[in-house]
């Protein structure tokens, strides 16, 4: 996600969320600012929903945003093209953060006094240096999924009663205790993310390891981890035998009792396994202890500061009227079905699933682990991640302690290439 959720499953994340209540109020036009403002949209669910609201925001503010939609999979591609030129390039633009919004940085515009700003949950903000240069879209969260008529969720707490309910599962032969599947995030990325959150600054933690200064093998989270693979691999079903499809049939059909999933498996289960009889509960992956879920922002927005001062008040009256006002606010939750990561933005949490519940409530109160992987070099997941961990489960001598040094080398080689 790492913003391989952005443009994929982001569609099914946000589509969580039914007709939710909502609290707020609009603010009294502006002066000073520009007439016409333009916007270019990342996420093409949406793009519909943002004219709309567009030409809600004319009738009410007599301001007019045009709505640009992308016209491909490489909008980071095309926006940076459309930033060189200072005329014509967007007023609002959106990245996914981490080493993608920093090579953006020198085109935002520092939103630290933006009257927003005091409303972003906390740390979800987009800041360099303690500035905030970027306001969120929505947040995202993904832990272990349990299915509670299986197993229950307090035999999930510890790594040893993980490790030990996938050994009994096994020997039960009723059903798998776990479950991966073999896409790049499933099998490997979210599990070795949750090891980087836990480092105590997880963006210097990945420079060092890029850096070679680092080794993963070394470090106490990633031995643990390590350990876990093993038993993953001793004790269920080979994940280069399953796809993300029969990983979640198999939860919903009570062939296994847990996977490492998010949110936006709902998108899914309410359509194909409505019927279920499976009772989940997220909670956080037990990795040496771990008790929090990890939730980040997959798309923040931006305002383009190398445009006029009118402009950009402009820009920033928008984004303030999106997420302050009665329609903006309406948008967000029932046309845009994000889960906000705005703390003034209310909603009916009794009309959650409790998967997204489960994510609202560790956004706001900000007990959560972050995305770490959004400072992984471009592309490392899908391009080594993946076929490392392809041969641990492939080679059974391979242990998990050889699992994490051959990572912690596919993370130098990624750097340099990058």
């Amino acid at each position: 996600m790492g913003t391989h959720i952005t443009r994929k499953a982001v569609s099914a994340t946000v589509a969580t969320l039914s007709i939710l209540g909502l609290a707020g109020c609009g603010g009294s036009a502006t002066s000073g600012t520009a007439s016409t403002i333009t916007l270019f949209d990342s996420k093409v669910e949406i793009v519909d929903s943002l004219k709309a609201l567009a030409k809600e925001y004319k009738k009410e503010k007599g301001v007019t945003v045009e709505v640009w939609g992308t016209t491909g999979d490489d909008y980071i591609t095309q926006l940076k093209t459309k930033l060189t030129n200072q005329t014509t390039g967007p007023n609002i633009f959106m990245t996914g953060g981490g080493q993608e919004g920093d090579t953006l940085k020198s085109y935002m515009a520092d939103l630290t006094n933006a009257p927003f700003t005091k409303y972003i949950a906390k740390n979800k903000a987009y800041e360099v240096g303690g500035k905030v240069f970027g306001m969120p879209a929505a947040v995202e969260g993904y832990g272990l999924i349990v299915n509670t008529g299986l197993v229950s969720a307090s035999k999930m707490s510890t790594q040893s009663d993980f490790i030990s309910m996938l050994k009994q599962a096994k020997a039960d032969g009723k059903y798998t205790g776990f479950e991966l599947s073999q896409e790049s995030y499933f099998l490997i990325g979210h599990m070795l993310n949750t090891a980087f959150s836990m480092q105590s600054n997880p963006k210097q933690f990945v420079a060092d390891v890029v850096s070679g200064k680092v080794k993963l093998q070394n470090v106490k989270e990633f031995k643990e981890l390590g350990t876990i693979y093993e038993a993953i691999r001793a004790n269920t079903n080979n994940p280069l035998q399953i796809n993300y499809d029969k990983e979640i049939g198999d939860l919903m059909t009570g062939k296994t009792a847990s996977v490492n999933q998010g949110m936006w498996i709902n998108t899914m289960i309410s359509s194909d396994y409505k019927d279920s009889a499976a009772k989940l509960q997220m909670v956080p992956f037990p990795l040496d202890g771990n008790d929090k879920l990890a939730v980040g922002v997959p798309l923040y927005w931006h305002v383009n500061g190398t445009k006029s001062t009118a402009e950009q008040k402009a820009s920033i009256d928008f984004l303030n009227w999106l997420v302050t006002s009665k329609t903006g606010q309406d948008y967000i939750v029932n046309k845009f079905q994000f889960i906000p990561a705005m703390t003034n933005i209310k909603v009916d949490e009794s009309k959650m699933d409790v998967l997204a519940q489960a994510v609202y409530k560790a956004s706001n109160s900000g007990d959560n682990i972050p995305w770490a992987y959004q400072y992984w070099p471009s592309g490392i997941a899908d391009t080594y991640l993946v076929g490392t961990a392809q041969s641990f489960f492939t080679d059974k001598a391979m242990t998990g302690q050889q699992l994490m040094t051959k990572l912690s080398e596919d993370f130098v080689t990624a750097g340099v290439k990058r």
